[in-house]
């Protein structure tokens, strides 16, 4: 086999790691259609808050504003402490947002008049944010209005005093009103053209930004110098990180932020990164690899039997397949793998069932995804569970985020993987409970192995549309396939 130095796989690289191409955003007749839809699925006046700018250390420097997902949906680009009330009586859209001053123009440049933003929103009328209060209650003429918590304490109290009902961000019972939620989530969990369109924009990037810190791994450099590709090339493309990038060695550990450890020769990468763009819609994908571009023999089997894991569960996403069962097909061929590999003892229908193989695959096979990376987990699984369907209390099937029967447009990331985790394999329960199905001694092995720092973990994720026909996976174009991963390994790392 060639090196990818040579100059046909120049090319393949240089094909691969191409700009990514920027597509045109939701135009406003999308938004004005989301709004009607929701506007015929509700019953009562609705007010929606964007949030504000939250101090990162003074009042005056402010984290990167971001509006709640609920506005995102509904408008383009929302300005901090923006809200709209939706009233399906008039079928009104009134937007409120602050008043204008001379200061704006004077640290921000010149700010649209609120005539131009009623154009350019396309809604019924824009309002003084200071106005809310009285405007509402003029509208509503007694009528209850009902509204949701976001991220923004201020913002919540408000939509608190406006709806009666005790509203906390962080509590996934206290979202808001339930029908409210049940609405958004139909229209949410099932994505148009226009929205696949913007994460087909974010994976082309987060493609860019995998490849890069595939190719300029080696070892001697730290999981920052790697991390800071990635991040940087969600900035050069207008993008910012879906979430905390998690680029570690030690991918055992599931939400590993921390980038400090240095690379060594032994260790494989795993990285778990998206991009999300201007509108809100992101990616949410990984991939793992060695770091001497080559895995060992216990590396390479592990990381065949999670793709193949992989594969069968995206076979598995088609309208009508329950994203339970999906998980299951994961759960299955991983536990089949791990008997081949002599971790796990009998049989792997079995061992799934009494749940022997979560000690090596202890979460769910992914998520919804759209403009959250986890998307509307902040209502909990109010709507991310089916009607009657309740967590197993099962270890690993518990941790299960999204069970739903599939249907077209919805999106879903499909991310199973295998993880050798002091905690639980030396968990006393646990060696108790499966002492006749895991392999205790030989697990044990991989505790020890990457120069005393244990084995990690190995993860592959994909996000996948599913369609009439079946389904697309919307990531698709980011490599892989194991001899292509290891071959790319390292090659630009002369640069660095």
């Amino acid at each position: 086999m060639g090196s990818w130095r040579d100059s046909s796989f120049a090319h393949r690289l240089a094909d691969l790691v191409a700009p990514a191409t920027l597509l045109v955003m939701p135009s406003l007749s999308h938004f004005q259609r989301r709004r009607n839809e929701f506007l015929s699925a509700i019953e009562q006046p609705v007010l929606l808050m964007a949030g504000g700018w939250a101090p990162r250390n003074y009042p005056q420097n402010p984290f990167p504003f971001r509006a709640d997902s609920n506005m995102l949906f509904f408008f383009h680009n929302p300005e901090p402490d923006a809200a709209a009330l939706f009233d399906p009586e008039d079928r009104s859209v009134t937007l409120f947002l602050n008043e204008r001053t001379a200061a704006d123009a004077l640290w921000h440049g010149t700010v649209p008049s609120f005539d131009e933003m009623a154009e350019s929103h396309g809604v019924t009328r824009v309002a003084a944010r200071g106005d809310l209060l009285a405007h509402v209650g003029d509208q509503a003429k007694g009528r209850r209005v009902a509204a949701l918590a976001v991220a923004d304490r201020d913002a919540t109290a408000l939509a608190s005093q406006v709806s009666g009902d005790e509203l906390d961000f962080a509590d996934a019972t206290k979202q808001g009103d339930a029908s409210v939620i049940q609405a958004l989530g139909r229209l949410r969990t099932t994505k148009t053209d226009d929205e696949i369109a913007e994460m087909r924009r974010t994976a082309a990037v987060t493609k860019e930004a995998h490849l890069l810190a595939i190719t300029h791994t080696r070892p001697g450099i730290y999981e920052q110098h790697l991390a800071g590709l990635v991040d940087g090339c969600f900035v050069r493309h207008g993008c910012v990180p879906a979430y905390n990038t998690i680029l570690s060695v030690r991918g055992e550990v599931l939400h590993n932020h921390a980038h400090d450890n240095l690379l060594r020769e032994t260790d494989i990468v795993l990285l778990d990164a998206g991009a999300e763009n201007e509108t809100g819609y992101c990616s949410d994908v990984t991939r793992s690899w060695p770091v001497s571009g080559r895995f060992d023999a216990e590396g390479r089997a592990v990381y065949e039997i999670v793709l193949r894991a992989e594969l069968a569960a995206i076979e598995a996403v088609k309208p009508g397949a329950r994203y339970r069962d999906v998980h299951l097909t994961a759960a299955r061929v991983i536990a089949e793998g791990l008997v081949d590999m002599g971790l796990l003892i009998g049989d792997p229908d079995e061992l799934v069932a009494s749940g022997a193989h979560a000690l090596f695959f202890p979460h769910g096979v992914g998520h919804l995804i759209g403009l959250d990376v986890h998307d509307m987990e902040a209502f909990g699984d109010a709507v991310s569970y089916g009607e009657g369907r309740d967590r197993s209390e099962q270890f690993g099937l518990g941790y299960l985020r999204l069970d739903l029967d599939l249907a077209p447009g919805m999106t879903v990331t499909i991310e199973p993987g295998i993880y050798f985790v002091p905690a639980i394999l030396h968990n006393d329960e646990f060696r108790e409970q499966f002492a006749g199905q895991v392999n205790f001694e030989a697990a044990e092995n991989f505790l020890g192995m990457h120069a005393r720092r244990g084995f990690g973990g190995i993860r592959i994720e994909d996000d996948v549309v599913c369609t009439k026909q079946g389904h697309e996976v919307l990531t698709a174009a980011i490599p892989k396939d194991l001899a292509v991963i290891e071959a790319m390994v390292g090659c630009n790392a002369i640069a660095t």
